[in-house]
């Protein structure tokens, strides 16, 4: 079924749908373009796809493959007018006044073909190499995730009258993004945690997506949480790929990171165990978690115990992402303590 979506925040977050102005919009929206470009941007022509090309700096590395499914690149997105829509340039970010320390900044992966980008998204994006920058004008029909087999055809179907400028830097490519997340998890483990060097750790999942990493040897006797016992926890959350700071109970960890608020409330929160790790909540209305937090809960059995939980997107945000913080496809890191009273 072919579907149009809005640009505003590209394929890093898909969704809603753009509102219909008459059957005629595409050639509505084709003749703007063209006025425009003639105002602003003389003499340049639309390629092969109908994109015009305003800036393109080459890249050395490999080029470009549309049968890689998964892209790493930053982008930043504007309006014709000049307004900035999107950006994961932290300084462009600076400039504009929006840049916040939790905020993801750098290159992320994007699901590129049919039915998940932009049909212009993977236009801009062919013939660039690695280390390469372009920035395109992707006019209004090319917004949609549908494929078609000529650009009247992309005309025909439009049904929004919104162009937006793209502004791409390629740095790779891969095959398999499950499979490149557990090389980043299994990398960041062994440097960390050498086994020559420590037995504390585990690979709790035998496909390699979720780590345990405590050491329990001080702690003896009965495990301190049979089922329903709620107990007092300290937890901060980070992103594996930089080590930023994004969540944390503990104020000093906040205010080092760069991410205090005078709006929240630091302390250890209360966790509710049950007998199977999915269901183990948090705070008093018993708030859902993601698998991989609530699995490192799960295998911490005393009272004091600290722990680390380091796992893929898998057990965490997934191909969503977590708004503006957490991009889609992002291993996660968790250290955990269980506070004694």
């Amino acid at each position: 079924m072919k579907k149009w979506i809005p640009a505003a925040l590209l394929v890093l977050v898909l969704g809603g749908c753009a509102k219909a102005v008459s059957t005629s919009t595409g050639k509505q929206a084709q003749e703007y373009l063209k006025l425009w470009i003639d105002e602003f941007h003389p003499g340049i022509q639309p390629n092969a796809d109908g994109l015009y090309i305003l800036e393109d700096i080459p890249g050395s590395g490999l080029e470009w493959n549309s049968e890689k499914p998964y892209t790493r690149a930053s982008v930043t997105i504007r309006q014709l007018n000049g307004t900035i829509s999107a950006t994961t340039e932290e300084r462009l970010a600076k400039q504009l006044g929006t840049y916040s320390r939790k905020t993801f900044y750098g290159a992320k992966y994007i699901h590129t073909g049919m039915d998940n980008s932009y049909a212009g998204v993977d236009a801009v994006l062919k013939g660039m190499r690695v280390g390469g920058t372009r920035t395109a004008v992707v006019p209004a029909w090319m917004l949609t995730t549908s494929r078609y087999d000529s650009q009247d055809s992309y005309i025909e179907n439009c049904t929004s009258s919104t162009h937006f400028i793209y502004t791409f830097s390629l740095e790779g490519q891969c095959v398999d993004i499950d499979d490149e997340e557990k090389h980043q998890v299994s990398t960041y483990v062994s440097e960390r945690y050498p086994k020559e060097k420590s037995s504390s750790y585990t690979d709790e999942d035998p496909d390699g997506t979720f780590y345990f990493v405590s050491d329990s040897s001080a702690f003896i006797g009965t495990p301190m949480h049979p089922m329903d016992t709620t107990m007092r926890l300290n937890y901060t959350g980070m992103r594996l790929s930089d080590g930023q700071v994004f969540d944390t109970t503990i104020e000093k960890v906040a205010r080092d990171a760069g991410i205090y608020s005078a709006d929240i409330t630091y302390g250890p929160v209360s966790v509710t165990y049950a007998s199977t790790y999915s269901s183990i909540s948090m705070g008093s209305s018993g708030s859902s978690l993601i698998s991989g937090f609530q699995g490192g809960l799960f295998l911490m059995k005393y009272d004091g115990q600290k722990a680390t939980v380091i796992f893929t997107s898998g057990h965490g945000y997934s191909t969503s992402g977590s708004g503006d913080v957490i991009p889609a496809w992002t291993p996660l890191r968790f250290d955990l303590e269980l506070v004694k009273d």
